[in-house]
């Protein structure tokens, strides 16, 4: 690999051990510039450093660059680093050199904040490439090794990984099982019943939001360690409430022009944290 290239495929080198072939679940190895299994399935690493190893890639017109771009510009303004920072607090708590992977990222915010601050094996995954892509242009570093994946079938050795993150994103608990070590941790945010309350009033329906049912799956999959809550109400520009009101799924459904976005000048990001282990009889 040309010197000047090297920097980008690093990561993966780091982790090539740790990746199994989605098409015949042999292991793989760096080779040059991609990753390759004993039957040369062959994954190239885009230059931005990242793999696609989707062959269909299946999009939701929900989740288009556009909406990852406004999702980034919110995470950037700091809206949602005190969820940042609590998972921060207890990664600190981990042994140093751990596999830690972001499940169904977007575009990538919390990996790349917590892979400059912790010298742990960063791993993150979407299954839309366009949120890789912006992730990876946005990770100049090459400190995450980034791909497009399916949650319900990840290019991953068994037992490889000692810590999920699953933040605002579904979870699939079989293969959270398949993948963590015998301690590992999921790191799960979910909605708090309070979480962006001044959006959800504008609905005609305004129906109280539960995060029972979410608590209840992880539950049944996971030994629930700890819970936090975790909540801010933030005075917001217009300009913010309006990006805001663009990716979040709240309105994914909802006609925007129909509601009075003026009226909001604040907003509440809240969100728990659960932290738990697979119950023994659900690993693999």
């Amino acid at each position: 690999v040309e010197e000047d290239l090297w920097p980008k495929f690093s990561v993966f080198k780091d982790q090539e051990r740790l990746f199994a072939c989605p098409i015949c679940q042999a292991p793989m190895h760096l080779d040059l510039s991609s990753l390759v299994c004993q039957n040369r399935h062959t994954f190239n690493i885009a230059k931005q450093g990242f793999v696609n190893f989707l062959r269909q890639a299946k999009g939701d017109k929900h989740y288009d660059m556009a909406s990852f771009e406004n999702r980034s510009q919110i995470l950037a303004a700091g809206y949602y680093d005190p969820i940042l920072e609590v998972i921060s607090e207890r990664l600190r708590d981990l042994p140093e050199h751990s596999h830690v992977l972001d499940v169904a990222c977007g575009e990538g915010y919390y990996s790349r904040q917590l892979a400059q601050e912790f010298d742990k094996d960063f791993m993150a995954f979407d299954l839309s490439k366009d949120s890789i892509l912006l992730a990876a242009r946005q990770n100049p570093q090459k400190n995450v090794a980034w791909f497009v994946g399916d949650l319900a079938q990840l290019p991953l050795r068994e037992h490889s990984i000692d810590v999920i993150l699953d933040i605002f994103s579904p979870a699939n608990y079989q293969e959270f099982g398949r993948l963590l070590t015998k301690q590992g941790l999921i790191f799960k945010v979910i909605p708090h019943e309070d979480h962006l309350k001044e959006f959800r009033q504008l609905l005609p329906e305004a129906q109280v939001y539960s995060n029972q049912d979410v608590l209840e799956h992880f539950q049944e999959s996971c030994e629930l360690l700890e819970r936090v809550t975790i909540a801010k109400t933030w005075s917001m520009p217009s300009e913010h409430v309006q990006t805001f009101a663009e990716m979040t799924p709240l309105f994914f459904h909802a006609n925007k022009d129909n509601l009075d976005l003026t009226s909001v000048t604040q907003l509440t990001v809240a969100g728990e944290l659960l932290i738990g282990r697979i119950r023994d009889d659900k690993q693999s």
